[in-house]
């Protein structure tokens, strides 16, 4: 590995290899610069051999590399990673340090340092994606039980809008977990007390007002007034009173009980942009279901960028970011990455990953890694089986024709994990949507490769 520097040390070390501390008292060592290139190789040829330092603030390992090749492999695949380069060693240190501001550097999550917000409005007079709240608002004002909600990428957007109803029925299919109720954002309007004006020629000149619960029900669901609550604060238990702005505006949740034993299903994809060629770039896809925390939009780690290893990354980190001690049920377009994980992985562990052809098993850190992951998950919730097989007797399971990965290796126990393959784009909104988070993380590394190009 090349020279790094590692921010927050409290000695200067320096070794061989070049490493050097920030906050080292004194002037550190720099590696030679390397050696300039002929006269004929041209201008650009003579300032690309100036020596730079390449300054890591964000990145797998924050510090100072004296090649660009050390740097990618820092920032490429790290969310929202920043670097720049200098000339002079002492800007970079400072550049770690904090002590320049921050939006000098070159950041990998984009150039505006707010990140996009994409605004579906599932219920109102159009429904629809929108990118300004004034739009939103425009859709929303006005209208009886308006549903919207703030995403991060427009593919979730896009999907919340598409479900339409079968929005929250999806998100406790999936996880069985609470639920944040989907209300509207916009500040409610200021009303201490119902009025409403009386028949003409009736005191025209005073409206009638009326005490909180008692004014006529216009146009109220389930004949309940929401705008009143119990004071409990009065001496009268059952004393009514007006809600409060702040109280009309709170956001409410309802706990959903989960399904007995009810996996989650975790749809995963991978992409790689001009896939087989030296200027490939992956990414990495993991949806679990309209803007749930736990999705993955990212660009796929190391040199190589293949559609095969970013399938495999995406199941990984499903798995990785997974609840151990639930059932899973992954599905994927790729078989490769079933068989892999299934079936193949027994023989070739068997003969030292060694394949039919007796060549090395490719991507056998990838596949490694998962069932390491499985087997894992097995063990950790191994003092619960007993229980789980007397309660999975009694369970009826539908079967589908085909379900090829129905009572797989892994599908077993308590935390077992089963595979389902799908047919990609085949309009399964599972699989698109991870599709569009894989292809979304690809281009965002690309864009990383592209920004520094100039360096």
């Amino acid at each position: 590995m090349g020279s790094i520097t590692q921010p927050g040390s409290m000695e200067g070390v320096e070794m061989a290899s070049g490493f050097t501390s920030v906050n080292t008292p004194y002037t550190p060592v720099v590696a030679a610069p390397p050696a300039l290139a002929p006269p004929s190789t041209g201008a650009k040829r003579k300032r690309d051999a100036q020596l730079k330092f390449y300054a890591v603030k964000v990145g797998k390992t924050p510090g100072i590399y004296h090649t660009w090749a050390e740097c990618l492999d820092q920032v490429k695949g790290f969310p929202k990673s920043v670097f720049k380069s200098f000339t002079s060693l002492t800007d970079a240190q400072a550049f770690v340090a904090g002590e320049t501001d921050l939006a000098s550097g070159t950041a990998g999550s984009g150039k505006n340092s707010n990140p996009q917000k994409w605004y579906g409005v599932q219920c109102g007079r159009m429904p629809g994606v929108y990118t300004v709240w004034d739009d939103v608002l425009n859709q929303i004002r006005g209208w009886k039980g308006p549903k919207h909600k703030v995403f991060k990428s427009r593919i979730e957007a896009e999907l919340f809008v598409k479900e339409g109803t079968q929005y929250h029925q999806q998100v406790h299919g999936m996880n069985g977990d609470a639920m944040e109720s989907i209300e509207t954002n916009e500040t409610p309007r200021k009303r201490a007390k119902i009025t409403i004006k009386p028949e003409p020629g009736l005191y025209e000149h005073q409206p009638i007002e009326y005490a909180p619960g008692e004014a006529p029900l216009n146009g109220a669901e389930d004949d309940f007034d929401n705008n009143i609550t119990l004071d409990r604060d009065s001496a009268n238990a059952s004393s009514l009173r007006y809600k409060t702005d702040s109280e009309r505006s709170r956001t409410t949740y309802t706990v959903a009980r989960p399904v007995r034993l009810a996996p989650i299903r975790i749809y995963t994809d991978g992409s790689s942009l001009a896939n087989g060629r030296a200027e490939a770039v992956g990414g990495v896809g993991v949806y679990f279901g309209p803007g749930n925390k736990l999705n993955i939009s990212e660009g796929l780690p190391g040199s190589k960028q293949t559609n095969q290893r970013a399938e495999l990354t995406a199941v990984l980190r499903a798995l990785e970011v997974s609840p151990k001690d639930r059932r899973l049920e992954i599905l994927t377009d790729s078989k490769y990455s079933i068989q892999c994980c299934t079936e193949w992985f027994r023989k070739w562990r068997s003969n030292n990953w060694i394949n039919a052809a007796g060549k090395a098993v490719e991507n056998k850190d990838l596949v490694s890694k998962i069932i390491d992951n499985l087997e894992e998950r097995y063990r950790m919730i191994s003092h619960r089986q007993q229980a789980f097989d007397e309660a999975d007797e009694a369970e009826e399971y539908e079967v589908e024709v085909n379900d090829v990965a129905v009572r797989g290796h892994w599908d077993r126990g308590p935390a077992g994990v089963k595979f389902i393959w799908v047919k990609g784009h085949a309009k399964d909104v599972g699989n698109e949507a991870a599709d569009g988070l894989a292809t979304a993380g690809a281009r965002d590394a690309k864009e990383i490769i592209e920004a520094v190009e100039d360096f």
